[in-house]
């Protein structure tokens, strides 16, 4: 194999990467980093390794057995059923787009805005505008080119930010890999894995599969997602030395104040990047998921349903509601997706009717049930914390959440080892 057909599938697979380091990345794990110092870092470290997991079953089912997602849905579970799911999984998946493009036009506008000091809804419509010029003249390949340009872009805004703080390397690698949970630091995980492991760049995986051979799909993969973890923890560490923010031109002050000048510039053009990178993959990604789970097979029907998860995020700009609300909001409610994702992703990888000679160890099915039993445990968690701050609820119900984490595993574990 030659070395530029990898460097080719790591190009290709920065659109993973762009896809969930978004303005939601960058506030939610400065918020990290602001509230909790280096102690959420275990949380990004896992759910890379998870993102990265994930992303190559759904891959994996795609290359082996040349089917879309709503294919080996319908294959696995028959028609009506089968059909059924679609709709439940890929309908989620479509309005959690929408969601998101409202907080990747904020972002991108906010970042521009701190560049330029132009009028916002301005921006709103230029940044809105060239979204649209780029998907419907762009192809998978030109796509993946432009979001490689702006993941480097934040790679080098984040990393500077992050090499000017005063931390020790021992401390970097305890908060890495032993996990802590303080008191309040519930939603921010659950926001940290939903930002990373983002369902609708589990579709962008498996629509940009195709032609692709295994082995040359896992290490595109893999160097693109692990380039985007370290990315993510830049952004955390960056936040350590911020008290609190509540916008993002009072964070740009804030770093100014701490780091001096260039990292506000640094932010904004960091943030820019996340931004209209993510204004572009979440619509792309509703388009893939009009192809690869609908089977819709015409081009412009897939084309209305990303022009309107476009102009649902315009609306949200040109309003001027405040980004930062919206998207915290949008990483916790994306985490509650994941579950049945990866449910249904864990259940069809290991029927080999589907994935053939493509086959995993049944080991590794381990892994897929510890990644389930995470992401379960930690939805539940936050609809449990919702659910009792509304009607005031003062008891722990972790017992309760826990024994449902557990027969979701367990109702995995039977379907894929009996």
């Amino acid at each position: 194999m030659k070395t530029p057909s990898k460097i080719s599938s790591v190009i290709l697979w920065s659109v993973i990467s762009a896809a969930f380091i978004g303005p939601g990345t960058v506030t939610t794990a400065v918020t990290a980093g602001s509230q909790f110092q280096l102690r959420l870092l275990w949380a990004v470290v896992f759910a890379t390794l998870g993102c990265v997991v994930l992303q190559e079953i759904s891959a994996r089912i795609t290359i082996a057995s040349g089917l879309t997602f709503g294919q080996s849905l319908v294959k696995k579970f028959g028609e009506h059923n089968g059909k059924l799911l679609q709709w439940i999984v890929g309908g989620s998946v479509v309005l959690g787009c929408a969601a998101y493009e409202a907080g990747n036009i904020l972002g991108a506008v906010a970042g521009l805005n701190l560049i330029t000091g132009i009028r916002t809804d301005f921006l709103t419509v230029v940044v809105s505008l060239t979204a649209g010029f780029v998907l419907w003249m762009g192809g998978k390949n030109w796509i993946s080119n432009l979001m490689m340009v702006l993941v480097v872009i934040m790679g080098v805004a984040f990393a500077s930010l992050a090499f000017s703080q005063d931390i020790t390397f021992g401390n970097l690698i305890s908060s890495s890999i032993i996990p802590q949970m303080p008191d309040g630091s519930e939603l921010i995980v659950l926001g940290l894995v939903g930002t990373t492991i983002v369902p609708y760049s589990i579709f962008i995986g498996a629509g940009i599969s195709k032609g692709q051979t295994i082995p040359l799909m896992r290490i595109g993969l893999a160097i693109s997602i692990l380039i985007g973890g370290l990315i993510t923890s830049a952004i955390l560490i960056a936040g350590v030395s911020i008290e609190s923010f509540s916008s993002f031109p009072e964070l740009a002050s804030a770093m100014t104040l701490h780091m001096g000048s260039w990292a506000g510039h640094a932010l904004a053009w960091g943030l820019f990047a996340a931004g209209f990178s993510s204004a572009i993959t979440s619509p792309y990604a509703s388009s893939l998921i009009a192809t690869t789970v609908f089977d819709l097979k015409e081009k412009s029907k897939a084309r209305i349903i990303w022009m309107i998860v476009l102009l649902t995020g315009f609306a949200f700009g040109i309003s001027g509601v405040n980004p930062i609300p919206v998207i915290l909001a949008v990483q916790a409610l994306n985490g509650l997706i994941l579950p049945l994702l990866v449910l249904y992703l864990i259940i069809i990888v290991n029927d080999k009717s589907i994935i053939g000679g493509a086959a995993h160890n049944k080991g590794y099915n381990l892994v897929l049930l510890l990644i389930l039993f995470i992401v379960s445990l930690i939805g539940l968690n936050n609809i449990d914390k919702t659910i009792s701050t509304v009607f005031e609820l003062s008891a722990s119900h972790l017992l309760m959440t826990s024994s449902i984490s557990v027969a979701i595993v367990g109702y995995a574990g039977l379907k894929i080892f009996r």
